[in-house]
């Protein structure tokens, strides 16, 4: 009961499904991060099933990287988004680090933000068509559940700009070490997946994701003092964005080089 109430939270906190309703006590609050990868790996199963879906209808590859694209926000219920633009109005800002924490903390909208928000669905719906005509849509899908056992890391290790941040909190030093431990298993399943693929572009871009959390965290250290839960949702949306990226850029790479 225990699991499933867990998974059933964890549903319920980073995604937009529909989920029972159970009492949310700190073991199972803390726990349910653990399946914060699987929310990922659900957002993936629902992408396949479009992308099946597209190719019985024949819709034009411009229209389904929209379509695909906008999934993924009704997904998640904008959830990451609102961080990212949080973050984003902030260190765009290019003020002191006080004035940041205080623009990310600012319930409004700043115009960084929206801009910045265009600037990575753009980068998105470009990825994914660029994908879905290089035939490397199913390399995609791995991106979710990469990015958010990533994010557990961070969420798990790196430093916290305070203790009134929205990340999750655990009690006990054991608690913390099983959800890290749950962040690799879900990333080795991966990778495992990949290779049993011989799919190299998913590799390749792991590899890149794994650069991108260190430089984010150099990033929030440096300029807002630490990470948060706007950090994280920073991190998240930017590290799909460089997945998809670099798994059509390396696909491009490999085919020159063979040709």
């Amino acid at each position: 009961m225990d699991f499933f109430r867990s998974m059933a939270i964890a549903f319920s906190m980073y995604s937009a499904i529909p989920m029972p309703q159970f009492q949310w006590d700190q073991k199972s609050y803390q726990n349910s991060f653990s399946f914060f990868p699987f929310v990922g790996a659900g957002l993936s199963g629902v992408l396949f099933l479009i992308y099946r879906l597209y190719c019985r209808i024949g819709l034009s590859s411009p229209v389904a990287g929209m379509i695909l694209t906008a999934v993924i926000v009704i997904y998640t219920g904008g959830f990451h988004i609102d961080g990212y633009m949080d973050t984003m109005d902030a260190l765009c800002s290019h003020r002191s680090r006080d004035e940041k924490i205080r623009i990310m903390k600012d319930p409004h909208i700043g115009a960084f933000g929206v801009i910045q928000l265009v600037v990575l669905m753009l980068f998105t719906v470009s990825g994914i068509y660029e994908a879905l005509g290089r035939g490397q849509f199913y390399s995609l899908l791995y991106a979710f559940v990469i990015s958010r056992s990533l994010s557990g890391i961070a969420v798990c290790t790196f430093k916290r700009r305070d203790n009134n941040t929205s990340l999750i909190r655990f009690e006990t030093k054991g608690s913390r070490q099983a959800t890290l431990v749950w962040m690799f298993v879900y990333i080795f399943i991966a990778l495992v997946l990949m290779f049993l693929n011989h799919d190299s572009t998913a590799i390749i871009a792991t590899l890149v994701s794994v650069v991108w959390l260190f430089i984010s965290k150099a990033i929030c250290e440096k300029e807002l003092g630490g990470i948060s839960g706007d950090t994280s949702g920073y991190f998240l949306c930017i590290c799909e964005a460089i997945f998809i990226w670099t798994d059509v850029i390396a696909a491009s790479v490999i085919l020159y080089f063979k040709v």
